[in-house]
């Protein structure tokens, strides 16, 4: 049910490499990233306005990762029950495990938030864990539950809805000034990085998981 080309772990560390190399840079406060930053941020300024604030906020509590862990651990409830244990584990573990990854780069990185932020936040910035757990969650979603989709229509309108949300999400966080352009940036190659590693690795161990539950199950009956 999971499509596998066998590159999945040079891709995952071609991702990591680059999120490596962009931690970096930010760690250094080197001046191609605060350019990159400044244009982003003074965009997004002119746009400021009441209404789009509080619809930011609102894509910022759905995009929450609390919100993100509720969405997987009911998703792997569903292949469970639908006799795919061993996607529904990697559902479940590759969204907490990121999540985990995620927030160590956070106190490894130590960058602080931006000034004057329009929603309170706490925490260090880099990388943006709303923009992590949605990428992830996200691609999570269309790569295992795609397959059971038949119509060819409404897989393309999902991939669609799943690229313009996880688009809204990384905008929101600039624009609500809890994070700079390039922790979005550097949240998207970590994820990536992420998933093609998980892939990876489901691929070694999926069928010594699947003989140990069937032998669990046999034992219980």
């Amino acid at each position: 049910m999971l499509a596998r080309n066998g590159n999945e772990t040079k891709i995952a560390w071609s991702f990591w490499g680059a999120f490596g190399f962009l931690a970096i840079l930010v760690g250094l406060n080197a001046d191609v990233i605060q350019n990159i930053d400044n244009i982003v941020f003074n965009s997004l300024v002119r746009i400021d306005n009441p209404s789009l604030t509080a619809m930011f906020k609102i894509v910022a509590l759905l995009a929450s990762p609390a919100v993100s862990v509720l969405i997987i651990v009911i998703f792997s409830g569903w292949l469970y029950l639908n006799h795919q244990r061993t996607l529904g584990l990697l559902a479940l573990t590759t969204l907490l495990g990121g999540d985990t990854l995620a927030l160590g780069f956070k106190y490894l990185v130590h960058r602080a938030r931006p000034v004057q932020p329009l929603v309170t936040d706490s925490g260090y910035s880099f990388p943006s864990g709303h923009v992590f757990g949605t990428i992830l969650l996200v691609t999570i979603l269309l790569a295992i539950g795609l397959p059971f989709i038949t119509s060819s229509c409404k897989r393309v309108s999902l991939i669609g809805l799943g690229v313009v949300w996880i688009l809204i999400v990384m905008i929101s966080r600039v624009y609500l000034r809890d994070h700079y352009a390039s922790d979005t940036i550097g949240s998207w190659l970590l994820a990536c990085g992420c998933w093609y590693q998980a892939k990876a690795w489901y691929g070694r161990w999926r069928c010594h998981v699947q003989d140990y539950l069937m032998h669990l199950s046999h034992r219980h009956f």
